[in-house]
């Protein structure tokens, strides 16, 4: 079997043929250029000029029946005239072809990360973004890099520290100075605040040719047992989903068995909230996958009204409580925005440190703003001992700028931990319980992802089971919707 190395789409591998150098690429060596009898088409064809003498300075070969031949050289050439997806994939991976016929070749995604860096290189030549010029590991790194950047920038925030890795070699080794054509960035403030990325629409199109290359190929099944997090997305259903989130699946692949095994890997380092892949991905996702969102009502303002002596003393946070949707309405007639811009304002602004400008203009949310501060100072001084040092522990710390008369510029010295931080982590602590209180209520507690101030699982449980379940276990009267 030959390995036919394309010059536009497959990696710089070169087989050559019997004992002299003959290589299937263009501009290489025997007669400077093995053009005058390989054409290379755009459809990643090769097709051989049969049953013609040429001559090239001086030198006469010939194609016949499939052969070549030169003085006493007869080599039967290669017969095979397209390159799939799959067996560039595997060329890359340096895994032999062995004669397999086309589109019948499968792999095995065990190793996932590392085939989509492979797919990603793949891409960047399809789209003519690196060439062949470029030596094979410098390809490879390419994918490698341009792949691990775009994950970090959508995942959560798009917070990218200058220290990452990728971003490290995208600033020092980039020779096509690819980081600005692919992430736009901002809200970099330093020793304080990481750089946020988000991908241009030139990042997005090479990633929807990685996602086509993968509709492209079949994939070898796994058998592979299931652990509790896992779930199998189905090619059907992940065409359905936006491509974000099919690179956050995909990039927590395990396996492959009528679909792709995902395998969230969890982050539980705060004795809060946890984290993985499912975390990230967009409630709609989440619902084409099946899966059911238990919902806590207005987490934060239920929890902490349960902790404070005096209720009405916070009156706007006892309105959101008692009738979301009523408050919500009233801020979105105030500010004049849509609901989705009200709910992500009214579940940030407890959390925040400065209240922003454009609250002047709107009575509700400057009101509400000036309670929550006061809410927060006696959650924080009224806490319990361990949750408040744990709180402290994990809090993000606080700067002030102090001026350099030397540099003549300003410095940030560290001073303290920010309030808003540590009573993000107490409530939060106090949340978690109840998150686990109602995970007991299914059958496999541990299959339940959690996301935040809600839990999602396949299974149904009827919503009073659940409210009466987490009163009993924790005390907090809380109310639940299911989506």
């Amino acid at each position: 079997m030959y390995n036919l190395a394309q010059n536009i789409n497959v990696l710089s591998f070169r087989v050559h043929t019997g004992n002299i150098s003959i290589c299937y690429r263009k501009r290489e060596t025997f007669c400077n250029n093995i053009n005058y009898f390989v054409k290379f088409s755009k459809a990643n064809s090769v097709i051989i000029r049969k049953d013609t003498i040429y001559h090239f300075k001086d030198k006469v070969f010939m194609i016949n029946n499939g052969r070549f031949i030169y003085k006493d050289t007869n080599i039967e050439l290669p017969t095979k005239t397209i390159v799939t997806t799959a067996e560039r994939l595997a060329l890359s991976l340096g895994l032999p072809l062995n004669h397999m016929e086309i589109n019948m070749f499968k792999i095995n995604p065990t190793n996932f990360r590392d085939i989509l860096h492979r797919l990603t290189t793949l891409a960047l030549k399809d789209l003519q973004i690196i060439s062949n010029n470029f030596n094979q590991s410098k390809q490879l790194k390419y994918g490698e890099i341009v792949f691990e950047t775009y994950l970090k920038s959508i995942a959560g925030k798009g917070t990218i520290s200058s220290n990452n890795t990728s971003i490290r070699w995208l600033n020092e080794e980039d020779t096509l100075q690819l980081k600005a054509k692919l992430f736009t960035t901002s809200n970099y403030q330093v020793t304080i605040k990481s750089m946020t990325y988000e991908p241009t629409e030139f990042a997005q199109k090479i990633f929807e040719t990685v996602f086509t290359l993968i509709k492209s190929i079949d994939f070898e099944h796994n058998e592979l047992k299931l652990m509790e997090l896992d779930f199998v997305v189905p090619i059907d259903i992940l065409i359905r989903i936006k491509l974000r989130d099919i690179m956050l699946l995909l990039s927590n692949c395990a396996g492959y068995n009528c679909g792709f095994i995902i395998r969230p890997v969890l982050q539980d380092k705060q004795y809060s909230r946890v984290y993985s892949v499912f975390t990230s991905l967009s409630s709609k996702t989440r619902k084409l996958l099946g899966f059911l969102n238990y919902d806590i009502g207005s987490a934060l303002q239920t929890i902490c009204l349960k902790l404070v002596e005096n209720v009405s003393l916070y009156p706007l946070h006892k309105q959101l409580v008692d009738n979301k949707y009523a408050f919500r309405e009233r801020v979105m007639r105030e500010t004049n925005k849509d609901m989705a811009w009200v709910k992500k304002e009214l579940s940030k602004v407890d959390n925040i440190d400065n209240m922003p400008k454009r609250y002047v203009k709107f009575p509700t949310l400057e009101a509400y703003y000036y309670e929550a501060k006061i809410l927060r100072k006696e959650i924080i001084n009224n806490a319990e001992p361990l949750l408040l040092s744990r709180a402290q522990e994990y809090a993000k710390p606080k700067y002030k700028k102090v001026w350099n008369e030397h540099l003549n510029e300003y410095d940030f010295e560290l001073n303290g931990k920010k309030e808003s931080s540590i009573f993000f982590f107490i409530w939060t602590q106090w949340e978690r319980q109840i998150r686990e209180s109602m995970m007991s209520c299914f059958d496999m507690p541990e299959s339940c992802h959690q996301v935040h101030d809600a839990i999602y699982s396949k299974q149904v449980v009827e919503i009073q089971t659940i409210e009466s379940k987490v009163l009993n276990d924790t005390g907090f009267e809380i109310k639940i919707s299911v989506d």
